[in-house]
């Protein structure tokens, strides 16, 4: 798998609130972080806007009932990596 360096930007933050740019970012990331997200009691809202799946990066929004909105979103994806890497490990381990 090809990793590459990809940037993030955080375009406003507040308290409960934060505003991420996701450099070359797509639905397949955003949705299932957006879900993640809305797992959590704690956040309030979790949406993305893109202007288009040619040009622009999406900007992921996430405001929170109480809580650091930036941990809510470096948790959701830390979750979401454990997901991945189960369902690797359990395909794999089906196909043999």
């Amino acid at each position: 798998m090809h990793e590459e360096n990809k940037k993030i930007k955080i375009i406003e933050r507040t308290e409960h609130m934060v505003k991420i740019e996701l450099e070359g970012e797509d639905h397949t990331l955003l949705v299932p972080l957006t879900s993640k997200l809305l797992e959590n009691e704690k956040v309030a809202i979790a949406t993305y806007s893109m202007k288009s799946t040619l040009r622009g990066n999406p900007v992921l929004y996430v405001k929170m009932r109480e809580g650091d909105p930036l941990e809510a979103v470096i948790s959701a994806a830390s979750s979401l990596v454990s997901e991945f890497e189960e369902f690797e490990s359990r395909y794999k381990a089906a196909i043999v």
